[in-house]
């Protein structure tokens, strides 16, 4: 059976609210987080293959992994803290709050990272700096979940057409997708 295509978007879903932070409406802390997930993941990853190999490449590349990071998700951070404070809404969201600690947890464990690694990248890695790669990349995994719940379900950092938020004050139809 076909589901009613007309049906109103769920009270769960908030409108698109537009980043304060942006470059022709496209906001900069989406844009910026990708670094900081992509190296910070990969730090145990690297480590595991340092472990496995034995290859001082690995090590090496899990500090810069880590020194890199760090430093792209201070960036982030301050941008998305910036586009928090100054949008009331979204200080609404506990998914907001809950991103923005668990975000914190991880520049925390990329700091220590960055600390255990730098006087010498190869006897760091077992096993504290394994133990603290291994627990970034799950707060990675969690903050990342959080961040896309805001942007996904709660519309933060998006924008919409002209043409829904001429319409927000009447009751749209959708119109079923393309085929």
């Amino acid at each position: 059976m076909r589901k009613d295509l007309r049906q109103p978007v769920p009270d769960t879903q908030s409108h698109t609210v537009e980043s304060v932070l942006a470059i022709a409406k496209h906001p900069i802390h989406p844009m910026l987080v990708t670094f900081p997930i992509a190296f910070l993941s990969m730090v145990v990853v690297t480590d595991i293959l340092y472990l496995w190999l034995g290859a001082p490449f690995w090590a090496e590349l899990s500090f810069w992994f880590n020194v890199g990071g760090l430093g792209f998700g201070v960036l982030a951070g301050i941008v998305g803290t910036i586009d928090m404070m100054s949008i009331r809404v979204v200080r609404r969201h506990v998914s907001a709050w809950n991103h923005f600690i668990v975000a914190v947890m991880v520049l925390a464990m990329a700091a220590l990272g960055v600390w255990l690694r730098l006087p010498g990248h190869t006897e760091a890695v077992w096993p504290w700096g394994l133990l603290s790669s291994a627990t970034m990349a799950v707060l990675v995994g969690v903050a990342g979940w959080l961040g896309g719940t805001l942007s996904f379900r709660h519309g933060v950092g998006v924008y919409g057409d002209e043409e829904t938020e001429a319409d927000s004050g009447r009751d749209a139809v959708e119109k079923p997708p393309a085929e």
